[in-house]
């Protein structure tokens, strides 16, 4: 179904928070940034407003989210919204929070892009491995 004349259509983009390397032995946590990019278009004026939620991966919770090795292990760790991690992105369900952003088009499409802060708390016991979660993002406008 097409969208109404006028109304604005928003496109989402994520791009992967990548940790690298996790050393079990350093005594502070691991940090990475992704980013969640938004891009709205439609006429002129026309007003758009979201809200961008991240699911809970394999884990099943916002809090700790985990990654798993495939076999037996997995590695405890949780994205947030903010530079000093305190608050967790999630769907705004429990202590979870999402983001919202809303602004009027200029006619053309605008790109607006969310960082992603990643840590993966310190002296976890894992085995070397790569270890993964898929995450799925929904915008909501």
């Amino acid at each position: 179904m097409a969208a109404p004349a006028g109304a604005a259509q928003c496109w989402v983009q994520a791009s992967a928070v990548e940790f690298g390397v996790y050393d079990p032995f350093s005594p502070g946590p691991n940090h990475s940034v992704g980013a969640i990019t938004v891009t709205c278009g439609g006429l002129a004026g026309a007003a758009v407003a979201y809200t961008i939620r991240i699911g809970t991966g394999s884990s099943g919770v916002h809090g700790p989210r985990t990654m798993r090795d495939g076999v037996a292990w997995q590695l405890s760790y949780n994205l947030y919204t903010d530079a000093a991690r305190t608050l967790v992105w999630g769907d705004g369900t429990g202590a979870s929070r999402m983001v919202a952003d809303g602004y009027a088009l200029q006619g053309h499409g605008v790109s607006r892009s969310y960082p992603v802060y990643g840590r993966i708390p310190a002296r976890q016991n894992v085995a070397p491995g790569r270890y993964v979660d898929t995450l799925i993002v929904t915008v909501e406008y």
